[in-house]
């Protein structure tokens, strides 16, 4: 089973399953979409202001030129997917964790 967790200034909010799967599917789009390594556990996005970083399976992934205009597409899609969730603050740093199915136990090995 995939999970997501969501933190909202370094506090854990719930998330919905409708939620959890919405994020879950949004966030391995966008991994998909870009140039990243292949991923086999674990997606790590970070929204701070304006400033979006990505980890995937702990490697940071640059949301630089070399990803054309990438970060402006990512930070925008997860902001908008997040903005009107409850307890959650917009302006806020953000922190989404997607743990991705059949590696859960691996990776709380």
């Amino acid at each position: 089973m995939t999970r997501v967790r969501l933190y909202c200034n370094g506090s854990e909010t719930e998330v919905k399953p409708f939620v959890s799967k919405f994020t879950a599917n949004v966030c391995q789009a966008i991994v998909s979409s870009l140039k990243t390594p292949r991923f086999t556990s674990h997606i790590d996005f970070i929204l701070k202001g304006d400033l979006i970083e990505l980890r995937v399976d702990q490697t940071p992934v640059p949301l630089d030129k070399s990803q054309g205009f990438a970060e402006i597409m990512v930070r925008d899609t997860i902001r908008g997917m997040i903005q009107h969730l409850k307890d959650i603050d917009a302006g806020g740093i953000i922190r989404i964790e997607v743990d991705l199915e059949g590696n859960l136990e691996e990776s709380q090995g």
